[in-house]
């Protein structure tokens, strides 16, 4: 075969790989978040509950995958004038537009296997879906309503989660997570407006932003991280905590840690390291798995000795 000649299956597997980006695979650990709540009651072992949530993540996955889909053909022009963005395979021409279409059947695809779990769960996914497509469509160019649009999609898949296996929401958990999942939405912002910045690009402008929010949006992010670790820590004292594990003040050991995670986190967006959702970041940064496992292991302490 000539060098450089590129031969039909080649071509195949190229087309796939930009197929898996486009469904932005990587992206599918934020679904996770749907085992969070069932975990934290101790009821993700029961009978039957792990097989629902695994549903609820795979419709959570599809309908993600969908999103995406149709936002990336959305912000089609702007993405090609992000210095990062435009390396996507919609914007850079690498897979073809026809394929689209896969947008909405993967929505559908989400909707039907959340409708198997019940209909609870397919209200939920839907309402992810509407969120998702307000966003997509006109909700991110709005300073603030973007942030608090991104905690809520968070906030929606820990619900689902609930949902799936009938637990009644638990208002510190809901407290906790509002606080961080807007911290985390903030510090998604902040790290594409450093990266944005850094480049010298106008695009920030077509999100409502300036480069002169960038401080602003920091300190409304990292006030939110020490909000959502005070919130943990005042849990940890409440009779609900006492009731719900063995040796509730072996929890104490997760607020420094958690609240060395969020710091490190927002170090490495001030410092440009973050290019990506600050959760997948997390997935792929070794302190941050070392902080998980630390925090798991507190948890089996203080749920089972």
């Amino acid at each position: 075969m000539p060098q450089g000649k590129v031969t039909p299956r080649m071509r195949l597997s190229m087309l796939a790989l930009d197929l898996i980006a486009q469904l932005r695979v990587h992206q599918w650990v934020k679904n996770i978040l749907v085992f969070v709540s069932p975990f934290a009651a101790h009821l993700l072992f029961q009978p039957g509950a792990l097989g629902r949530l695994m549903v609820v993540f795979a419709a959570f996955c599809a309908a993600a995958s969908g999103v995406y889909i149709v936002n990336d053909l959305v912000d089609l022009e702007t993405d090609r004038a992000h210095p990062r963005k435009r390396d996507r395979p919609f914007a850079s021409g690498r897979l073809p537009l026809a394929l689209g279409a896969l947008g909405p059947v993967l929505m559908l695809v989400g909707i039907g296997l959340s409708f198997w779990v019940s209909r609870q769960v397919s209200l939920v996914v839907v309402g992810y879906l509407v969120l998702s497509s307000g966003y997509s469509f006109y909700l991110k160019t709005k300073p603030l309503v973007d942030v608090f649009t991104l905690s809520a999609l968070y906030t929606i898949r820990l619900y689902a989660g609930e949902a799936a296996l009938q637990i009644e929401p638990s208002m510190w958990l809901l407290s906790f997570s509002g606080f961080m999942f807007l911290s985390l939405a903030f510090l998604k912002r902040v790290s594409e407006y450093e990266v944005m910045i850094a480049s010298k690009s106008e695009y920030e402008m077509r999100r409502g932003y300036t480069h002169k929010d960038a401080e602003l949006l920091k300190t409304m992010g990292v006030c939110s991280s020490f909000i959502a670790t005070m919130v943990l820590g005042l849990y940890i004292n409440t009779e609900s905590a006492a009731a719900q594990y063995e040796q509730p003040i072996a929890l104490w050991a997760s607020v420094p840690i958690f609240l060395f995670w969020q710091s490190r986190m927002w170090l490495a967006a001030e410092r440009g390291k973050m290019t990506d959702d600050p959760i997948v970041y997390a997935a792929r940064d070794w302190v941050s798995q070392l902080c998980l496992v630390m925090l798991l292991a507190i948890y089996l302490v203080a749920s089972f000795f």
